[in-house]
């Protein structure tokens, strides 16, 4: 069965007439070849082509063919037939007046590209058959592009025979498309994984900002991305369109972004070798101005918090920080009556949420200020005092590719803040060794402490820390909201008694009490804080150096850890916050550059052998390591430790520990002076 029928018309009343031919039986499909036609003729007119001669339509089963006259001067002309919906592979083929082939197409997809250059005006023929599939067809025919030798003009005119390659990409637009990779070359790869497989090459024009969403189905591990302007460069591609597994599924690949006008080439690509069967969709969809979306932002109510989600919306806005904040934003409105501390936190574990304030919402150079960390985790918190007004409110991300739901809360406080538990000297909390990541919030909190490298006029809390023996008090900030400093005092709200000021802290400290306030940088500094905190006992280690018994060369002794107490944390030991096990000590003396051996054996349980060279770690050090000239931990086993070193003129300790925690017992300790 076949029917063909002829007409001659505009591009607008071809694609009308295609839609009707249709039918309403087939209507969802007529309005997928529609933007196929316009876009293939936008592009042909781009490249200098004119549409000429009837635009033909009709039907066709797999196996028959439609013979179609085709009325050429002398002259280049370039025949484009799209397959509707069943069509999966239509071949075409130009015969001349005396039925001689003059151009054949060999691709295997649901359209069929011609270019010739004839020499002799006359009726030729175009044969259409349906080698898979059935269903509608429509052909249409452009002038120009070839001289009349047959070359190319240019490279666009290469690409008129669609081959699906760099040189001649299969041109696409809007709707869904068939093919099969391992007719393809292997000569491109995306960024997002490796491939040496075959790819199939669309070329795809975009007339204006668009949201191009495209993804394949496939019958094997697929690859898609897309450059835009130049296909033949990896430098190219267009950030956030390559994607190998589409929400982990192998069989499905998709990219959705933002694009601006120009041209863009679609790689349906395999993982590795895999080749294969895949269907490729295609949508295009207006993207409203950032204007627009000022003018429809939902309003942020103050003390209450609402949820949001990202996934339909659009990357309209970038900011300061978040890696240029390329993921998906939501725009509000806040509106504040009086001058104010303001807090607003998004929070999404979805993805990566960046947060941001404009006093102009349109206006990228109004912004005030842009957080992407905060207090807590999967949180972005931002933090100011803010006059009173209206300002727009950015809850965006820094993924490009992954969107999803996010809540939203934004809360205010009196600009010199209302109080809170450890305002002052009087009611500071009382930091211990017992409290190793302490948690506070400074956005309610009033200003009474600063200290030389700043604080003035910022909200502060301050903890009490007493101390019972001489202790390394340190102290280390993570995550926050506003950026703190910690200021050590001895006397509370003295500052000529102040000891330390800066974003961490390390100090040796005598017995007694001190003041450890957690200030803002600045006025417009505050907010949840977290910080790690330690007290070693140092006075504890510099008695065990004191009272340690010298080894003599060729000395052995036998001895046991067992209720000798923890004192010193070894940097072969395991991890150092999870070290408890009791450590016995030796002194030794050199006078001058000598090469020593130390042998440890621990029958019963796994013993840690340390050379240190001074009995407490410097202020400032990170590790133990910076106390140690060697540490081993297993020689020959975990039974058996061994120091071979040289030592530089002076006094050592020798360190018997165990690994972690709960090794100690009855040890054996070699010491030797190598000449």
């Amino acid at each position: 069965m076949e029917t063909t029928r002829r007409r001659r018309f505009g591009l607008a009343a071809a694609v009308s007439l295609f839609a009707a031919a249709l039918g309403a039986c087939a209507s969802s499909r007529a309005t997928e070849i529609d933007p196929r036609f316009v876009a293939v003729h936008n592009t042909l007119t781009s490249m200098g082509l004119a549409q000429v001669g009837p635009v033909q339509q009709g039907t066709l089963v797999e196996g028959r063919e439609a013979r179609l006259p085709i009325e050429l001067g002398a002259q280049c002309a370039t025949l484009v037939t799209m397959g509707g919906e069943g069509v999966r592979d239509l071949d075409a083929q130009l015969l001349d007046p005396r039925g001689n082939p003059v151009a054949k197409d060999a691709s295997h997809e649901a359209q069929a590209v011609l270019r010739a250059c004839v020499e002799t005006a006359g009726t030729y023929t175009l044969v259409l058959k349906m080698a898979s599939g059935s269903g509608e067809f429509l052909t249409a025919m452009w002038s120009g592009g070839v001289n009349a030798g047959g070359s190319a003009t240019g490279p666009n005119a290469a690409a008129l025979a669609g081959n699906g390659t760099c040189e001649a990409p299969i041109v696409i637009g809007p709707g869904e498309f068939t093919g099969n990779t391992s007719r393809g070359e292997s000569q491109n790869e995306g960024s997002c994984t490796q491939s040496r497989s075959k790819e199939i090459v669309y070329r795809l024009e975009v007339p204006a900002q668009k949201r191009l969403v495209v993804e394949t189905e496939t019958s094997f591990d697929g690859v898609l991305y897309m450059r835009k302007e130049e296909c033949d460069s990896a430098d190219a591609e267009v950030e956030g369109a390559c994607n190998d597994d589409a929400e982990n599924n192998a069989r499905a690949s998709k990219f959705d972004v933002i694009v601006d006008p120009g041209t863009y080439f679609i790689f349906v690509d395999g993982y590795d070798n895999n080749t294969g069967n895949f269907k490729l969709h295609v949508t295009m969809s207006d993207v409203p101005s950032i204007a627009d979306a000022c003018r429809n932002a939902r309003s942020l109510p103050l003390g209450s918090t609402i949820n949001g989600s990202t996934t339909s919306a659009f990357d309209l806005a970038h900011a300061s920080c978040g890696e240029d904040s390329k993921g998906k934003d939501t725009i509000y409105h806040l509106d504040l009556g009086q001058r104010s501390r303001v807090r607003i936190v998004e929070h999404s574990s979805d993805f990566t949420p960046v947060v941001y304030v404009r006093r102009t919402c349109s206006d990228d150079q109004t912004e005030i200020s842009c957080r992407d960390t905060s207090g807590a985790d999967e949180e972005a918190a931002f933090v100011g005092v803010m006059d009173p007004g209206s300002y727009a409110v950015f809850a965006d991300s820094r993924d490009h590719d992954v969107d999803g739901r996010f809540t939203l809360a934004a809360e205010t406080a009196p600009e010199t803040g209302s109080g809170v538990q450890g305002d002052g000297c009087a009611d500071a909390e009382i930091l211990n060794k017992t409290d190793p990541n302490v948690a506070g919030d400074t956005f309610f909190a009033k200003d009474d402490i600063a200290g030389r490298c700043g604080g003035q006029g910022a909200a502060d809390v301050v903890y009490r820390v007493d101390l019972p023996h001489k202790s390394r008090v340190s102290a280390t900030m993570g995550q926050q909201d506003g950026e703190h400093l910690f200021v050590l005092q001895k006397t509370c709200g003295d500052r000529a008694s102040e000891l330390s000021c800066g974003n961490s802290l390390d100090k040796v400290l005598p017995a007694g009490t001190y003041y450890l306030a957690v200030d803002g940088t600045s006025v417009d500094n505050f907010g949840k804080y977290n910080f790690d905190f330690e007290l070693k006992d140092v006075g504890a280690m510099e008695n065990a150096c004191k009272a340690a018994p010298p080894l003599a060369d060729g000395q052995t002794v036998n001895a046991s850890t067992t209720g000798q107490g923890h004192k010193f944390t070894t940097s072969c030991g395991g991890s150092e916050p999870s070290q408890a096990s009791p450590d016995r000590e030796y002194k030794i003396t050199v006078a001058a550059r000598t090469h020593v051996r130390v042998a440890l054996s621990t029958p019963t349980w796994d013993g840690v052998l340390v050379i240190r060279k001074t009995c407490v770690e410097p202020e400032g050090s990170t590790s133990a390591r910076s106390a140690e000239a060697a540490c081993n931990n297993d020689s020959q086993d975990s039974h058996h430790s061994v120091i071979d070193t040289s030592l530089e003129a002076g006094t050592y300790y020798v360190i018997v520990s165990g690994h972690m925690t709960g090794n100690e017992g009855p040890f054996t300790l070699d010491y030797h002076v190598l000449k």
